[in-house]
């Protein structure tokens, strides 16, 4: 379901080039906005707009720019609908699955404020709740909207480069690929599954461990 989304989504694209970059500002919007981002399969989409961008069949500057604009502006909006509704609005609307996501971020906002924005929107359960914990702690808009944009600045490449590289290999390798060529990809491929396997574990214990420790 998510590669058939996925697949028509490139197609789409490949033939509307123009509009890749207004599309991309709501896929990034979207998969910032809190909650939505759980629905919304926007991270395998910004992964194909990388991929696009990398087999030069979209403009890297203007994806770029407006990655980083939806995600501002989506974290934004959730901070101030936030604000707006209050904690038992915000609470009592949550799904349950995020409610414990919600609680622990609500504690870990109250011990680290500004990083806990920062390093929020790269944390997939976090992201989806950041901007309501902030809101609903009462964070002063001008430090939550300084770890939004710079942390949307710092994120933007990251979410984009794997499909980027992944599209730049592709139109190196062409039609009629070298097997040696192939072999090498693959390799870098699984060197780099295996390093994401390894340290996978080891930074979810870690952001755990500081979870349990602002929670206490």
């Amino acid at each position: 379901m998510l590669e058939d989304w996925t697949m028509a989504f490139e197609a789409w694209v490949r033939a509307n080039a123009a509009w890749a970059a207004p599309v991309t500002f709501l896929i990034a919007f979207f998969e910032s906005f809190p909650i939505v981002s759980i629905v919304v399969p926007s991270t395998a989409l910004l992964l194909a707009v990388g991929a696009l961008i990398g087999g030069g069949l979209i403009a890297p500057g203007p994806a770029l720019l407006a990655c980083v604009a939806g995600g501002i502006l989506g974290d934004a909006a959730g901070y101030w609908l936030a604000r707006w509704f209050g904690p038992y609005a915000v609470r009592r609307r949550l799904p349950r699955s995020c409610r414990r996501v919600y609680a622990w971020s609500v504690v870990v906002f109250r011990r680290w404020g500004w990083w806990a924005v920062f390093i929020g929107r790269f944390l997939g359960p976090m992201r989806a709740v950041t901007p309501l914990a902030a809101g609903v702690v009462g964070m002063r808009n001008w430090p939550f909207q300084s770890a939004n944009v710079l942390s949307a600045l710092v994120w933007a490449p990251l979410v984009l480069m794997p499909g980027t590289v992944g599209g730049w290999l592709a139109r190196q390798l062409g039609p009629e690929p070298d097997p040696l060529a192939i072999g090498g990809v693959l390799a870098g491929a699984a060197l780099l599954w295996l390093s994401y396997q390894r340290l996978r574990p080891v930074v979810r214990a870690a952001v755990q461990a500081r979870l349990a420790r602002a929670r206490a």
